[in-house]
């Protein structure tokens, strides 16, 4: 079971996530607050967290309509993901996941 570490400001939270959940299902199902607007749909990109770069490369591609929404926010970078869209695998383990 992987675990994730989230940071928001001065608060972490390490976290045990499931394999095939998403990023933000993994955040919300151990009490750690990411707000998904569309509720995982993938289309308002409020729920954009950051992923270590140590991590990152590791990730599936990102999808166009993914990069299609982090293009539309403004001070993003390709450091961002949808926390919806990424999915969880033993990739991830101990990856910091910063949440803006």
């Amino acid at each position: 079971m992987p675990k994730i570490v989230f940071k928001h400001g001065s608060d972490i939270a390490e976290v045990d996530a499931q394999n095939g959940e998403t990023v933000l299902e993994a955040a919300n199902r151990n009490g750690v607050k990411i707000f998904g607007g569309c509720r995982g749909a993938g289309v308002c990109g409020t729920c954009c967290v950051i992923i270590d770069s140590t991590r990152y490369d590791k990730l599936p591609p990102i999808s166009d309509s993914e990069a299609d929404i982090l293009d539309a926010l403004s001070d993003t970078d390709s450091s961002f993901r949808l926390a919806c869209q990424v999915v969880v695998s033993d990739e991830l383990d101990g990856a910091v996941i910063e949440i803006p």
